[in-house]
């Protein structure tokens, strides 16, 4: 038995250490989706990831439930990182880009206390409705109200939903956003950097 722990610790390092439930599931790089941050800086997804591990979520910023869910989940991911969370990207796609503008975004970003490397993106509506679906995400709306002012109000049902982006811009692992245990993602993250 003891002869095979060597044995095994080699045969990973020779396949490049990697868990075989990190094979990757989608290539991304032959996208090119132009998107904006919080601070209104432009920037094409995933090209801008520029070779990093990414973590990507998908939250609105009026939503009531889940999304604040999914960004405490993604705040213990970094947590779980420790010095490691400085080398990689973490973006959270907007469900809502009519209502969530970078102003949105920024003030969202600010509640949150979010920290460098860590992307709230936006964009034009159609073209963040592409890239949701290329993610298999998932959005629609779910209610709708006119208040007596004329203000309209709306909620949506969504996907929960968070991707292990590698180095080399492909899907590799598929999370619950909200749900997602830091630990566990911290370990897959680990294992790609």
């Amino acid at each position: 038995m003891t002869r095979l722990i060597p044995l095994l610790a080699l045969t990973l390092t020779a396949c490049g250490g990697r868990p075989d439930h990190l094979a990757p599931e989608d290539d991304l790089t032959d996208l090119d989706v132009a998107l904006v941050n919080q601070d209104s800086t432009a920037f094409a997804f995933p090209a801008a990831l520029d070779g990093r591990v990414a973590y990507v979520t998908a939250v609105y910023t009026n939503c009531p439930d889940v999304c604040p869910m999914t960004m405490a989940q993604t705040q213990k991911v970094r947590q779980a990182l420790g010095p490691d969370a400085d080398r990689v990207q973490f973006v959270a796609l907007t469900f809502d880009p009519a209502r969530d503008t970078p102003a949105a975004l920024r003030r969202y970003a600010e509640t949150w206390e979010i920290g460098p490397g860590w992307r709230l993106a936006t964009g034009d509506s159609a073209t963040v409705g592409r890239l949701m679906d290329r993610l298999g995400i998932r959005v629609e709306e779910s209610r709708r109200d006119t208040f007596a002012d004329g203000r309209v109000y709306y909620a949506l049902s969504h996907t929960d939903k968070a991707l292990l982006i590698d180095q080399d811009g492909r899907v590799v692992e598929t999370y619950g956003g909200s749900a997602a245990p830091p630990e566990m993602v911290a370990e897959d993250v680990r294992a790609l950097l």
